[in-house]
């Protein structure tokens, strides 16, 4: 099974993140915010995002194929959602409070309805960081997948990828008035189904459990639904190349050539970081090139990929990764280990009470039989009260692992 320490995923998902910030530095920023200036050079391709999803949504095959759906949500929903709501809060706070007049209409409630992943499902929720529409979509993806895992298998697994494809663009004739199927239709994100689908079929496809017609098929439709939604056809011209070097990584040789082996250690680096890069680097970039657009166009798109690169690495290292730690360090779900934890606390009260109260019997006249304590202080060690047995869980690829 191809595995992700394997150069050639890292090399993508830095080429997919390069694609991301640079579309972002080059044209959405200049579009959105006039006050940027000009920029050095334009790349308007937005096909880095849709990829990461891909990837992420592979990789999630690679996790559910071990059996234990619980763990893989566990998993994934603790890699993802710390970082991001710490990312959130951060940057609706400089935007907020150090963006130019008019940069920005977020309310507190917005942040609100982002953190609670409820960004698609309120029409008139403002997104705190336009790349933060992956979030709801892969959570989505994930716990459906989860769900789904154990239940669709063979040919109801090679219809529902088709279905992923063909279903949002049917639904779609029904989403020009505002309703129920409006609101299923943007809360799910269901215009992005079909980046799932060609993740898992890429997967099926690497396993030996689809064969290459039935999958160049079911990427063509992939490329069509997204041309259909997205009506930008340069970016999905750019998304099916991309698509075609995930195939490559997902059954073909390693990249580990010359001129790829001597940028090992920073891609890998970069890909380690990507899902923090990704998170941070959108809105708190444009607020940083405003504020360096008099030096020119060359300075205010440096400052944005090093800012990026800064603010993604200080995410990872002591968010990202402290909380995914700390989320899956032991073998039960962590609701379960606070009530036990709990539970030891208030055991450990009453044998401190107990103590006390043979230790102090009161005006009764009674003694104790013996002058050793019947049950130890609690600061002994005691096997009737230990802690219970922790394991540390798998770590699994980030989401960026995802989307972005």
């Amino acid at each position: 099974m191809p595995t992700p320490r394997r150069i050639n995923w890292d090399v993508l998902r830095v080429l997919a993140l390069a694609a991301v910030l640079l579309q972002h530095a080059t044209h959405a920023g200049p579009a959105a915010h006039g006050e940027l200036g000009p920029p050095v050079f334009t790349f308007p391709l937005e096909m880095g995002a849709s990829t990461l999803v891909v990837i992420s949504a592979f990789f999630a095959c690679a996790s559910l194929a071990k059996g234990e759906p619980a763990r893989f949500l566990r998993n994934r929903l603790a890699r993802l959602l710390p970082a991001y709501a710490v990312a959130a809060t951060v940057t609706y706070v400089i935007v907020t409070r150090f963006a130019g007049e008019g940069w920005s209409a977020v309310e507190p409630r917005d942040l609100l309805a982002n953190l609670l992943l409820l960004q698609h499902w309120l029409p008139e929720a403002r997104l705190v960081d336009y790349a933060y529409w992956t979030l709801p979509v892969q959570v989505t993806g994930f716990v459906a997948g989860a769900v789904l895992a154990s239940r669709v298998r063979g040919n109801a697994l090679k219809a529902l990828l088709w279905a992923l494809v063909a279903g949002p663009l049917v639904l779609r004739l029904w989403t020009a008035e505002p309703g129920v199927v409006r609101v299923l239709y943007d809360g799910l994100g269901m215009h992005r189904a079909q980046l799932f689908a060609a993740g898992v079929g890429l997967w099926l496809w690497s396993r030996d459990r689809l064969g290459a017609g039935h999958l160049v098929a079911l990427l063509l439709g992939v490329l069509a639904a997204q041309a259909h939604h997205t009506e930008d056809v340069p970016s999905t011209v750019g998304f099916g190349v991309l698509l075609v070097a995930v195939a490559a990584c997902a059954k073909g040789p390693d990249w580990d050539v010359a001129p790829v082996r001597l940028v090992r250690r920073p891609v890998r680096w970069l890909a380690g970081i990507s899902y923090g890069v990704y998170l941070v680097h959108q809105e708190i970039g444009y607020v940083a090139m405003a504020e360096v657009a008099r030096f020119g166009p060359r300075v205010e798109l440096a400052t944005f990929l090093g800012l990026a690169v800064v603010l993604g690495w200080l995410l990872t290292k002591f968010v990202e990764r402290p909380a995914h730690r700390a989320l899956t360090a032991g073998s039960r779900p962590l609701l379960v280990r606070l009530l036990l934890a709990a539970r030891l606390h208030a055991a450990r009260l009453h044998a401190a009470r107990l103590h006390a109260a043979q230790s102090h019997p009161g005006s009764s006249g009674a003694s104790p039989s013996s002058s050793a304590p019947l049950l130890r202080p609690v600061s002994h060690p005691s096997t009737a009260a230990a802690e219970p047995p922790t394991t540390a869980g798998p770590s699994f690829p980030a989401a960026n692992s995802q989307p972005r």
